[in-house]
């Protein structure tokens, strides 16, 4: 029998996607503000405080959601994904994956045979971790090839 393979979500990762998402936020928001502010043609010093306000709520909507991921695992074992957290532990057989693929730099949707989509987030090998889920599927499912 193969070793049981786990992720976890890293702190690392977490605070690099937090610093690229907060940083083009804000230059965003900078640059619409300054674009609003010369079309309107009103003062154009509302803009940095506003975007840094706005960029800190995002920023701090983002830690929200890491505090609440951060002790998540996901683990292959006997033909079933298994996912703790602080709520307790599922298990998602195999046979129930349609497909598995990475979204936006690190995270892993797996997308269930129902429609229905689960997210593993701040992964730092999203790409591995999503070959390694493929390659444990079945090879046939519901008769039809994968």
């Amino acid at each position: 029998m193969a070793p049981a393979l786990s992720w976890t979500p890293k702190r690392e990762v977490y605070f690099r996607r937090s610093l690229f998402a907060g940083g083009v936020t804000f230059v965003l928001l900078l640059i619409a503000g300054i674009v609003a502010s010369i079309l309107l043609n009103v003062f154009i010093g509302w803009t940095l405080p506003v975007a840094l306000i706005l960029t800190l709520g995002f920023v701090i909507d983002d830690a929200l959601r890491w505090r609440t991921h951060k002790f998540d695992r996901w683990q292959l074992a006997e033909g079933h994904l298994l996912h703790e957290d602080q709520n307790g532990t599922a298990s998602i057989p195999l046979a129930e994956i349609d497909r598995v693929f990475v979204r936006l730099g690190n995270r892993v949707v797996v997308q269930m045979t129902s429609g229905q989509r689960i997210v593993l987030r701040y992964l730092p090998f999203p790409a591995q971790t999503a070959a390694q889920i493929r390659a444990a599927l079945p090879p046939v499912i519901d008769g039809r090839p994968r």
